[in-house]
Order: structure tokens, then C-alpha cells, then sequence
């Protein structure tokens, strides 16, 4: 009884890093695609790195809904990442 202390949640912090690369991947991605858009042509590595960038961002997502992430915890991360750009 008086040594209680509340054990970290490692389920909490490892999901709160998964949504974090998440959030990254995503930004990545969509910055390789602005910059594809804005050539007239474009090679085959960088059309490659960007469809890696996709499978990535798609299997953490995927990840991360079977892990079945809080929405409380989603919010939070898109709250603080809305902040970082503005």
C-alpha cells in the first residue's frame, strides 16, 4: 500500500510515437508530392522514394487502428502538430 506507484503506460507511449512518425511520414509525403507536381518530369527514384513514403504512411496507419488508438490521443497529437505549423 505504500509503495504504489502508478506504473507507466507503455501501450500510451508507444502509441503517442506511432501517431508522432505518422504525422511525419504524412508531412514528407505530401512535400515529395509538391515538389513532383511542380516538375514537367520527373524520375523514376524520386517516383520510387515517394511510394515508399506512401506504403510507409499506409501500413502505420494501418498499425495504428489495429493498435486502436484513443481518439483523445489523435487529437491531442493533431492539436500540437496544427501548432508546430502555424
Amino acid at each position: 500500500m505504500f509503495f504504489h506507484k502508478s506504473k507507466p503506460s507503455i501501450k500510451e507511449n508507444a502509441d503517442r510515437n506511432l501517431m508522432l512518425e505518422v504525422y511525419v511520414v504524412r508531412d514528407k509525403m505530401a512535400a515529395q508530392r509538391k515538389l513532383i507536381a511542380s516538375f514537367r518530369e520527373v524520375d523514376e527514384l524520386t517516383k520510387a522514394q515517394l511510394s515508399v513514403q506512401a506504403g510507409l504512411f499506409d501500413f502505420l496507419h494501418r498499425e495504428a487502428r489495429i493498435r486502436q488508438v484513443s481518439g483523445e490521443l489523435v487529437a491531442q497529437i493533431a492539436a500540437a502538430h496544427l501548432e508546430e505549423n502555424q
